[in-house]
């Protein structure tokens, strides 16, 4: 990386290279890594613009962490990201207030999609699909410090999908909207709230039910607005030791994360 015109133009470039080894092929991938900042207006103003790839590992344990509901045995393979193009712009309103906004457009092999598998006879269990798509993505976010003592965030998010064999990203949303607070009094008490909001998900399904569409010979279900609201609290004795209580789904909502599964 390098720094010029007294540090208001930074300049990252690189490479990255990794391997992806199988017991029938090992392939090898060079990444692009670049990002060009320009300060202006003493930071006030920061617009910013850069590429980057990469491949992730998918095993059982982190797709798990995402649907805990999946079947374990499936054959997995590597999500390969050749390039993810981003820009933007991010800077300060005020001493305390900072802001920014930016869109990116990713092309993603192998990306791991979450279906209901119909052959399970017991409960409701998810298979894997695999496919190529291309995310748009538009992000926007607002923040407040005030000093350690308030933090604030807001965080929006819209995403575009467009996949090479399914007609939609099943259960992935096209929207997301994000608060999240955190108040700190003197050093004793701290409390936390986070709002989570996500909509526009679909789900495959197999035969014609409620809020069910047909696209390119696929049943697609419209799945409900997630909403989930969370709040905790901590007391600090000393260093050493604390208490906490966690409050979780506050608006006892019930949705489903994943389709059948509240």
């Amino acid at each position: 990386w390098t720094q010029m015109l007294d540090n208001r133009l930074k300049i990252e470039i690189g490479v990255g290279i990794t391997a992806d080894l199988h017991a029938d092929k090992n392939v090898v991938y060079l990444y692009p890594q670049a990002e060009f900042k320009y300060a202006m207006f003493k930071d006030i103003f920061i617009p910013y613009v850069g590429i980057k790839g990469g491949l992730k590992q998918n095993t059982i344990q982190s797709l798990s962490t995402q649907n805990p509901f999946i079947r374990v045995n499936q054959r997995l393979v590597n999500e390969h990201n050749p390039f993810d193009i981003y820009g933007g712009f991010k800077g300060t309103l005020s001493k305390r207030m900072s802001f920014n906004i930016g869109a990116s457009f990713a092309r993603i092999q192998n990306k791991a999609l979450f279906v209901t598998d119909t052959t399970y006879s017991v409960g409701n269990k998810f298979n894997l699909l695999f496919d190529t798509l291309n995310l748009t993505t538009i992000e926007g976010s607002l923040s407040y410090q005030l000093n350690e003592k308030l933090k604030i965030d807001g965080i929006g998010r819209f995403y575009s999908y467009s996949l090479l064999n399914n007609s939609y990203a099943w259960n992935l949303p096209q929207w997301q909207a994000i608060a999240r607070g955190s108040y700190n009094l003197f050093d004793k008490f701290l409390v936390n709230l986070d709002l989570n909001f996500e909509g526009g998900r679909k789900a495959l399904v197999y035969a014609l039910e409620d809020d069910v569409t047909i696209e390119n010979n696929q049943f697609a279900k419209t799945l409900g607005l997630v909403a989930d609201i969370n709040l905790g609290i901590e007391y600090r004795y000393n260093k050493r030791i604390s208490a906490f209580v966690q409050m979780n789904n506050l608006a006892s909502q019930r949705y489903n994360r994943w389709y059948n599964n509240p």
